[in-house]
């Protein structure tokens, strides 16, 4: 079975090889849109939406500079390193991470699917 949850958080960056205005400092709400697998479990659940959104919540980097994280913040790049590091603290409770959408505006988002 697959739940979804989606989280929003903001955030800054710059992107330092971009020739154009998101070369200099700025922000966005970003949405993440996590697709989630595991068997249902005795309580008809495959787990607790409040126990998840926590665990996600405590990894999204909200009110934080992206640069400081990684080197090129891009929308692609922010996908994988939040995927590297929540599957693993998923997987510790019998869970998947699927798929993983980074949205930085309405209009625009990268996509990760395992």
């Amino acid at each position: 079975m697959k739940i979804k949850l989606i989280r929003s958080f903001s955030a800054a960056h710059r992107l330092p090889a971009y020739d154009g205005p998101c070369h200099d400092l700025h922000g966005h709400t970003w949405k993440a849109v996590f697709v989630i697998e595991g068997p249902i479990q005795k309580d008809g659940m495959v787990c607790d939406f409040k126990a998840v959104k926590a665990l996600l919540d405590s990894y999204l980097p909200d009110h934080q500079f992206l640069n400081d994280l990684m080197e090129n913040p891009t929308a692609e790049n922010l996908a994988q390193y939040l995927f590297d590091k929540i599957s693993p603290a998923l997987a510790t409770r019998g869970l998947t991470l699927k798929t993983l959408e980074i949205w930085e505006s309405d209009n625009a988002a990268a996509i990760l699917e395992r």
